[in-house]
């Protein structure tokens, strides 16, 4: 394996997951990258209060600074990334663009109900992608 994607979203599940991810790259001396994704915002109609792209931009500045924050933790050898966009999708997308690439998420471990009703963007990815998926709990 030449490629580690560690999905993170700061929850502890996802950190937990990077945390994994950085021994197993170090391990198979595989490149790491830690990717963010924040999803589309929607908005009521009318929310007047504040505009779409200020909350977008603060969005990804808070993804970015988060991204800084963790490499520093974890280790500086792993490239950041901040896309926008629908999360297990992207992370799909991302991984699908890296040369034999084990994407790394973590899952909160919801039972069968919750994932039905709330979704899982571990659970999407699995069923997305073309290639290995470790969901980390």
């Amino acid at each position: 394996m030449e490629n580690l994607l560690a999905a993170v979203d700061g929850s502890e599940e996802s950190l937990r997951a990077a945390r994994l991810a950085v021994e197993l790259a170090r391990a198979y001396q595989a490149k790491l990258t830690l990717l963010h994704v924040v999803p589309p915002i929607v908005l009521p109609g009318d929310a007047p209060w504040t505009s779409l792209v200020q909350i977008e931009e603060a969005s990804m500045a808070a993804a970015e600074q988060q991204l800084k924050e963790l490499k520093a933790t974890l280790g500086d050898e792993a490239q950041a990334v901040v896309k926008r966009g629908p999360p297990a999708e992207t992370i799909v997308e991302v991984a699908s663009a890296l040369k034999d690439c084990l994407v790394v998420v973590g899952s909160r471990g919801h039972g069968a109900v919750k994932r039905l009703l709330l979704g899982s963007v571990a659970d999407r990815v699995v069923h997305l992608s073309h290639g290995p998926v470790m969901v980390v709990r």
